[in-house]
């Protein structure tokens, strides 16, 4: 089996950046790294729309809104039952769909949901000593995700394609002979 140099740079990059993101996190007590490769994640499997980064980090301010919004509903006490909390979050979700949709066509919605669904998660199963910080260190995490990690290994992939060039293969997925008698047909049946 031949591994492609793409396969390798990106498994080094990302891996070798995942380690420096890794080291930041820990230099400096932050303890919510997996928001930083839930972020990556949603940005790696968004085809790295470096044109929309700004949308995305919005994105994400607007999914931790969300989150808080909800939280804080839910300690109402005729919304925290089942019906009443399942509309309330039918109702935010129809929200954020209806505002991408209308007012707010530059935002990404699975960005949004995906940082609501990330800042619930957190902040049912922890408590929270101060709620600036924690939204600060969310953000910080997810946006250092996608600059440490993304970009990072993104540039690293470009500088190690420089010094180390894909061979050109044709569709068929065979090297370039360029000494080939190129007189003769090919063989058609492979």
């Amino acid at each position: 089996m031949k591994i492609s140099k793409k396969v390798w740079f990106d498994s080094i990059g990302v891996g070798g950046f995942t380690i420096v993101y890794s080291l930041i996190m820990t230099g400096f007590s932050l303890w919510m790294g997996a928001a930083a490769f839930i972020a990556v994640s949603y940005f790696f499997g968004a085809g790295f729309p470096k044109d929309k980064i700004w949308n995305i980090m919005l994105s994400f301010c607007l999914g931790l809104i969300w989150g808080l919004m909800a939280f804080s509903l839910l300690h109402v006490s005729w919304i925290s039952g089942l019906v009443a909390s399942s509309v309330m979050f039918g109702i935010l979700t129809f929200l954020a769909l209806f505002l991408q949709g209308t007012i707010l066509p530059f935002t990404e919605v699975p960005a949004w949901l995906i940082t609501w669904g990330t800042t619930m998660l957190i902040i049912s199963n922890i408590t929270i000593k101060s709620w600036p910080m924690f939204c600060f260190e969310l953000l910080a995490s997810m946006f250092m995700g996608i600059f440490v990690i993304g970009y990072a290994s993104d540039y690293f992939n470009k500088i190690m394609f420089k010094f180390f060039p894909e061979k050109e293969e044709d569709k068929n997925g065979k090297h370039h002979d360029d000494t080939a008698d190129k007189s003769e047909p090919e063989d058609q049946m492979g």
